[in-house]
């Protein structure tokens, strides 16, 4: 039988995301986060209201998303709690790499087989909720070949990413089985 609950934060099963954003003087932060979803050349972000990651995108457009494996745990945990504030060497902290970008200005991260370099193309604000919606094109993906089958393919079976599922790191279980859109 079912029953209507109040679970605090419904956080069904999200990829982390190490979200790359630059200030003016092009210095480079990174912060953890766990709201996303993609559609084609489109990927929307939910950031609290007052981060740092917020007025960097507000004022440069800017990003990186930067998909995190499971094996980066460590990593995430040495950061998630500076979230929203301004620390200069959060590579550092966080024992990642910085990597040049090909078409905007904040670093990637080495470590993560996955990213796509992004510009902002608008922002909703719900101050109610103290949160902000962020939508973003897409200008150019980049994958190691470590995950990829045919040239430009991520591989399922070799794509291991971090998932915040209601509050907990979780990696991913076997394949169940393949949707008939499946490249494989």
């Amino acid at each position: 039988m079912h029953r209507e609950i109040n679970p605090g934060a419904f956080y069904y099963g999200f990829p982390v995301i190490l979200l790359s954003t630059a200030d003016k003087a092009n210095h480079t932060n990174i912060t953890p986060i766990s709201s996303s979803w993609s559609l084609g050349k489109n990927i929307v972000i939910g950031l609290v209201l007052g981060g740092k990651a917020l007025e960097n995108l507000k004022s440069t457009g800017e990003a990186v998303i930067n998909l995190v494996p499971e094996n980066l745990i460590d990593n995430i945990s040495r950061i998630e709690k500076l979230s929203g504030k301004t620390t200069p060497n959060k590579f550092e902290i966080a024992g990642l790499t910085p990597q040049e970008s090909t078409t905007v200005a904040p670093k990637r991260v080495l470590e993560c087989p996955l990213q796509a370099e992004v510009k902002v193309s608008h922002i909703t604000e719900r101050t109610e909720e103290n949160y902000a919606i962020v939508e973003f094109t897409v200008v150019a993906f980049h994958g190691q070949d470590d995950v990829l089958f045919d040239k430009d393919r991520i591989d399922p079976t070799k794509w291991k990413p971090l998932i915040y599922n209601f509050r907990h790191y979780q990696g991913l279980t076997e394949t169940k089985g393949k949707n008939f859109k499946a490249y494989s």
